[in-house]
């Protein structure tokens, strides 16, 4: 399976070393690794918000469960050039969708994402993410970001283990069901 890996993505030489090295276990070679779905897919994500959550991880001040575990010991080998590299590799990776059936709640999901709901005090998704959810500047792509991974981090946020000056308040008035609803209608985005 790793030789498939290998040879479906860009030539070993153009792949930077940190990816060869640590990355690429489970991220792929290419950022769409299709094995763990609590794993996020980087292929396509914005340079800075890759090379922002990394620098996280390697001062731990993401510090949620996973990060804690599997990120911080790999961003803390990587310097500052790294960081760049590595952002800017995955980021030229075309994003890449695995074809699933479509979850329940994506219309809640969409409604929550484009217009928010006023009545919990929840703006619009789309106002920091894009109406494409293809995100800007350190606010991240979501499209087609995996479904479970995309629970989980609201789940994080949600109960305070993941902090986000920005997300956090939002994700606390959400209810699991709106978080489903939310990332069943982002993972489907191409």
């Amino acid at each position: 399976m790793a030789l498939a890996l290998l040879n479906s993505g860009p030539a070993l030489a153009q792949v930077p070393q940190s990816v060869q090295q640590s990355c690429m276990v489970c991220h792929g070679q290419t950022g769409e690794n299709t094995i763990y779905p609590i794993v996020p897919r980087l292929n396509g994500q914005l340079v800075q918000y890759l090379a922002w959550q990394l620098k996280q991880f390697k001062k731990h001040t993401r510090a949620d469960q996973n990060a804690q575990i599997y990120m911080w010991p790999v961003a803390q080998a990587l310097d500052q050039q790294e960081i760049q590299s590595l952002a800017k590799y995955y980021a030229a990776q075309s994003p890449m969708y695995s074809a699933s059936s479509p979850r329940p709640g994506v219309s809640a999901g969409k409604q929550i994402f484009l217009q928010g709901i006023a009545a919990k005090g929840i703006p619009a998704c789309m106002a920091c993410h894009t109406v494409n959810a293809t995100g800007m500047g350190t606010f991240p792509r979501l499209a087609g970001q995996r479904y479970e991974y995309l629970v989980q981090q609201l789940e994080y946020m949600h109960a305070g283990s993941r902090a986000n000056p920005i997300m956090q308040p939002i994700a606390e008035k959400l209810t699991i069901r709106q978080m489903r609803d939310v990332a069943a209608y982002l993972s489907g985005l191409h």
